[in-house]
């Protein structure tokens, strides 16, 4: 999911690179990002392959992953040459700056009853 101050960082104005997008794979349905300087409540859910992102209460990008169209997806993404990306269905989670200051809180990583991966 990106995180991105979409009022003032230049990435934003490149549809699938704005605040909540699945970055360069799926733009949001609703822009409900708040301003620099506040906080945003985001949820990321994948259950069984079907993920979902929720920014402020509102679920902003729905998808199938490891589909013919999630392969799709990547293949016509700036992730095409980086071998696997995208293709693992458990391990770790990453969170990436590019210099820009970014704040985080109250992270919390659970698993879902009767999750299949």
């Amino acid at each position: 999911m990106q995180v991105l101050d979409n009022s003032c960082h230049p990435d934003a104005k490149i549809a699938k690179h704005r605040a909540g997008d699945l970055y360069d794979l799926i733009e949001c349905k609703y822009v409900t990002v708040k301003p620099a300087g506040q906080w945003n409540h985001v949820r990321i859910i994948v259950n069984n392959g079907h993920l979902e992102h929720w920014l402020n209460g509102r679920k902003v990008v729905e998808t199938e992953m490891w589909t013919e169209e999630w392969k799709t997806m990547f293949a016509n993404s700036k992730f095409k040459d980086m071998p696997g990306f995208g293709a693992a269905r458990n391990g770790h989670i990453a969170l990436q700056d590019h210099g820009d200051r970014v704040w985080f809180r109250n992270i919390k990583i659970r698993a879902l009853d009767g999750e299949v991966n």
